[in-house]
């Protein structure tokens, strides 16, 4: 009887020990065909969509902005002088060189030359302010002067020497190399400058905005000038990218750009990419902050281009984590970087035993 209760206790043991095992088993092979199914659901759809060539009906996305120049951008500035007779009177200017002639008192004659300051040097009197005035005006201005020194003068102005300040210009803006023209560089507080005028706000304008102030400015100086503006060296057309790309930064485009392009130079989207909600921020034309979404999917996958979205300048263009990412991130910097080892295990993400006491954690999420 000892015997056979003591064969009928191993019998039972062994069973038991059968069935824990076959329990084990059996978890272990739900969790794998669990962890397929998981698995194939992420691999979703292939990596592209058609099958076949096929045109779409909305057409290609157009650029709709004009460019913006910067600091660093370079322009030429071409200058044509047509000489003509003019149709207004001449302005006397600084360098201008003229005869005033006493009638009846030929030791008062004198050549002057208009002096920096404006003015011109006459006997007795000093100086007299001559810049802006016309030989008529300046000639009744000296007459009036000297009223009181002689009874009715009479006083004759001849331009000897004039647009002096088109032989200044000449000087200024000819080289061996060019011609009549001349390079400025934008400075990084948006100005520029070329000879004659005054410094100009480049940063910001469009380059025929920028043409009609210099041409302003010039013509107040010069008559019969005009001026060709060409853009040499672009430098401020910059569009930026972040976020889940290989080569986030800041990236100069000649011409136009698309924001699957922009992410083509930036090495392309991490695998921890969400290239659905791609988000686009732009400005609108009263320079308001102008959000939208692009979805890369359709581009990449569909072979869809007019999804895309034609960049501007200064465009910032932000590829988020996908969900899976940010619950990995979730987990990396609020449970494994913050709650201690030996704990971290007994919640089973993917802990196994060390020694009976030190736990050695594979977390599950990767």
């Amino acid at each position: 009887m000892m015997q056979m209760s003591k064969f009928i206790k191993k019998w039972v043991f062994y069973k038991d020990k059968q069935e824990t095992t076959m329990i084990k088993n059996i978890k272990a092979l739900t969790a794998i065909i669990s962890i397929a199914i998981a698995v194939a659901s992420c691999a979703g759809k292939p990596e592209v969509g058609i099958t076949k060539d096929t045109i779409y009906e909305p057409p290609m996305p157009k650029i709709e902005h004009e460019y913006l120049l910067g600091p660093g951008d370079t322009l030429e500035l071409v200058y044509h002088y047509t000489p003509k007779p003019d149709t207004k009177a001449y302005v006397l200017s600084v360098a201008d060189v003229l005869k005033v002639e006493f009638a009846y008192h030929p030791d008062m004659n004198r050549e002057l030359t208009v002096r920096p300051d404006g003015n011109i040097t006459m006997p007795k009197k000093g100086a007299v302010l001559a810049l802006g005035l016309t030989p008529l005006q300046l000639k009744e201005k000296i007459e009036k002067i000297y009223s009181k020194e002689f009874i009715d003068p009479v006083v004759t102005v001849t331009m000897i020497q004039y647009n002096r300040t088109i032989d200044r210009l000449k000087r200024a803006i000819t080289t061996a190399t060019r011609g009549q023209s001349k390079l400025s560089t934008i400075r990084p507080d948006g100005y520029l400058s070329f000879p004659v005028i005054n410094d100009v706000l480049a940063g910001g304008k469009t380059l025929p905005e920028l043409k009609q102030i210099l041409t302003k400015q010039y013509q107040a100086q010069v008559d019969n000038l005009t001026i060709t503006l060409i853009l040499k060296v672009m430098k401020a057309n910059l569009v930026y990218i972040l976020g889940e790309v290989r080569n986030p930064s800041s990236y100069l485009v000649d011409g136009t750009n698309t924001v699957s392009q922009l992410i083509s130079r930036a090495g392309g989207v991490n695998d921890t990419a969400e290239k659905s909600t791609i988000l686009v921020i732009s400005r609108d034309k009263k320079r308001r902050p102008w959000g939208r979404l692009m979805n890369l999917e359709k581009v990449l996958y569909e072979g869809n281009a007019s999804h895309d979205i034609v960049l501007n300048q200064y465009d910032v263009v932000f590829v988020p984590k996908s969900s899976i990412a940010r619950r990995n991130l979730f987990v990396q910097q609020y449970i494994q970087n913050m709650i201690p080892t030996n704990i971290l295990g007994a919640y089973s993400l993917g802990g196994n035993a060390v020694s009976g006491s030190l736990i050695e954690t594979t977390p599950i999420i990767k």
